[in-house]
Order: C-alpha cells, then structure tokens, then sequence
C-alpha cells in the first residue's frame, strides 16, 4: 500500500510539472505573408508612338553667308529592342514634319531669301542601359530631310541625306506605355538650288529637343 500511494504521489507531481511547463510554453506565431515581388519591366519587344518638339537650325549658303531658323516639329517613330541582362539594344525609324523657318540675304543678290522645313526621317541604331523602370539611352544614324529655299518669288527644293546623333532617358508610365525626352543633333550635306537665274549652294544643321509617347506591344 506504502509503494501504491508513493507511485500515485509521483504521478501527481509529474502531471503538474507538465501542465504547468504547458502553459509557460511560448507557441511560434506564424510567418507574416510575404509579398510578391514586383516584376522588372522589359523593353525587349515591339513598340510604336508619336513625338512633339523644337528644332533649331543653321543653314549656310555658298560664298560664306549663313542664317538661322526654329520652328515646331512633329511626327511617328517605331523600333524593336532587344535586352539582355541590364543592356538594351535595337534599331528605330522615325518620319515628322517640320514647322522651322529660317531667313536671311542672299550673298550673290543682297535680297532676302528664306528656308523652310518640310519633311525628314531618320533610321537609327539604339543602345542603353536599364535601370528599371528607367532606360538611358544613346542614338546614331543615317537621317534624310527635305527643304524649300524662296529668292524672289523663284523656289526649289532639295532633299538632304546627313546624320543623326543623340540621347535620352525613357520610362515606363503603365503597363506596355513609356514616355521619352530625348536630344538630337543632325547635320546635312549641302545641296544646290536653282533660284531663277541664281544658284545657290546650302546645307544646314539642327538641334532638336523631343518629347514622346509610345505603346509597347
């Protein structure tokens, strides 16, 4: 009976000791959700937009005159990139109209003449670096652009081949959207234009600042 009760006794004090070791124990709260990350926006792929800006232009003529002009551009531009790792690369072509006017004296006549923008197009080669969400990017090629010059009533006009260079930044703004605003220096080869019963021999250079919008496809 002495060994009964001394088992029951030991039994007793180990059921308390485990209770009460129970409810000192401090259960693992569960894991907070952890949130997906964000994916890292791709520029490899199709994609088109439109373009506003401001060209500044510097036309010289034969015999060491020059004049200057500015005006409002605009127009269309598409490409394809392709990215690996952080590096983007890929060709664009772009085709505006041009709003830029210039004028000044003709060297041979001393009378006014005046130039004026109509139409130019470009096809480049484009490579930058990602910074998602953001490209910087550098831009060169080949660009055509097609002027009127006005002596006296008498026009003409020529189409000039030259090139381009520039640079910019790009960003996305929402899904498959990106804005832009880029640099463009340009310089084309001299043209003559017959005037009446004057020739005149002119090439020129601009400097255009752009803003543009494009969707990705």
């Amino acid at each position: 009976m002495k060994v009964f009760r001394t088992f029951a006794l030991g039994a007793t004090l180990t059921l308390l000791a485990s209770g009460a070791y129970a409810a000192d124990a401090v259960l693992p709260e569960a894991a907070a959700p952890v949130a997906p990350a964000a994916p890292a926006y791709t520029w490899s792929g199709p994609y088109a937009g439109g373009f506003v800006g401001y060209n500044f232009a510097h036309f010289d003529q034969s015999g060491g005159a020059s004049f200057n002009g500015e005006g409002v551009v605009g127009g269309v531009y598409a490409g394809y990139s392709l990215q690996t790792e952080r590096f983007v690369y890929g060709l664009e072509g772009d085709i505006g109209a041009s709003d830029v006017d210039a004028g000044g004296f003709n060297v041979a006549t001393g009378v006014p003449i005046s130039a004026d923008s109509t139409a130019f197009g470009s096809l480049r080669a484009r490579v930058g670096i990602d910074y998602d969400p953001i490209l910087l990017f550098a831009t060169g090629g080949v660009a055509v652009s097609n002027k009127e010059l006005t002596l006296r009533g008498a026009n003409d006009d020529q189409t000039h081949v030259g090139y381009t260079v520039g640079a910019g930044v790009e960003a996305k703004v929402a899904n498959g959207v990106t804005s832009r605003v880029e640099y463009r220096y340009s310089n084309f080869e001299n043209k003559t234009y017959d005037l009446g019963n004057v020739s005149v021999s002119s090439g020129f250079d601009e400097h255009s600042i752009r803003a543009g919008l494009a969707l990705k496809f």
